[in-house]
């Protein structure tokens, strides 16, 4: 086998935690590790066959963020083998792990797994609270080593199981709730507008947020250094308290991999 790549894109560190154990799973370090989330531009890899490429995204809506989808149809898998992992907050994964499959078959890439796993929610984070936790975490290791046995004995990229999913996928539509701060609050040190990965925090308000470019991934939030990124309002109170009660039952990961 050849060398071992992560590709992924974690706002908040959960998805990038997950990758962390299927690599510790599947015995190897990664040679390179991006995450998307620090520059969806990132200059990506050339892979071979011999390669092995893990791929990851958190779910927002059931789908795969758009920005993030469109940075791994940059990636040109060459033949390599690819895993493809979603992390969703406990509700459902919906279309989005059918999405990434989708994307990297596109791109030249032979699946030899795909899982589901779960992390805390990124806009109720007392929906699938502190995870993922051990139990995900071992989860995800023998997914590794599932996949690395598969790979190192060979498999038909033909013949992937099958993974949940409709197409045409379901209209990307989160929750119209996104964070922001209170100008008072606010002491305007520009942390969370330089780590915004979608520029949707200006320099001159940091306090404020461009709906129109936001996609909620929380990574304002984890990186304010006073802790005055939120969500909030009456809004977020309510829809926080019927989805609390929908969706608070534990769900646990599913994952697949190649004949």
């Amino acid at each position: 086998m050849g060398k071992l790549y992560a590709i992924f894109f974690s706002a908040t560190d959960t998805t990038r935690k997950c990758v962390a154990a299927f690599c510790q799973g599947y015995g190897a370090k990664p040679v390179t590790a991006i995450n998307l989330a620090d520059s969806l531009n990132s200059k990506l890899p050339d892979f071979s066959s011999e390669d092995v490429v893990v791929v990851a995204s958190p779910v927002y809506g059931g789908r795969l963020p758009k920005p993030v989808a469109e940075a791994f149809a940059r990636l040109k898998g060459n033949n390599a083998a690819a895993v493809a992992i979603v992390v969703y907050g406990n509700r459902d994964y919906d279309d989005a792990l059918l999405e990434l499959t989708d994307i990297l078959r596109a791109e030249s890439f032979r699946i030899a797994g795909a899982g589901a796993f779960i992390g805390q929610h990124s806009i109720f984070p007392k929906v699938g609270k502190s995870r993922p936790d051990q139990s995900d975490l071992q989860a995800l290791e023998s997914f590794g080593k599932e996949c690395k046995a598969k790979i190192r004995d060979g498999f038909d990229p033909d013949c992937t199981p099958f993974i949940k999913g409709k197409r045409p996928y379901k209209k990307a539509a989160g929750a119209p709730l996104w964070p922001s701060a209170k100008e008072s609050d606010c002491v305007k040190c520009g942390t969370c507008a330089s780590n915004c990965p979608v520029g949707a925090i200006s320099g001159d308000k940091p306090f404020a947020t461009d709906t129109t470019k936001c996609i909620s991934c929380g990574r304002c939030i984890s990186v304010c250094p006073i802790g005055v990124r939120k969500h909030s309002g009456v809004k977020y109170s309510l829809v926080g308290f019927l989805f609390n009660a929908a969706f608070s039952k534990r769900k646990e990961p599913e994952w697949v991999v190649a004949r």
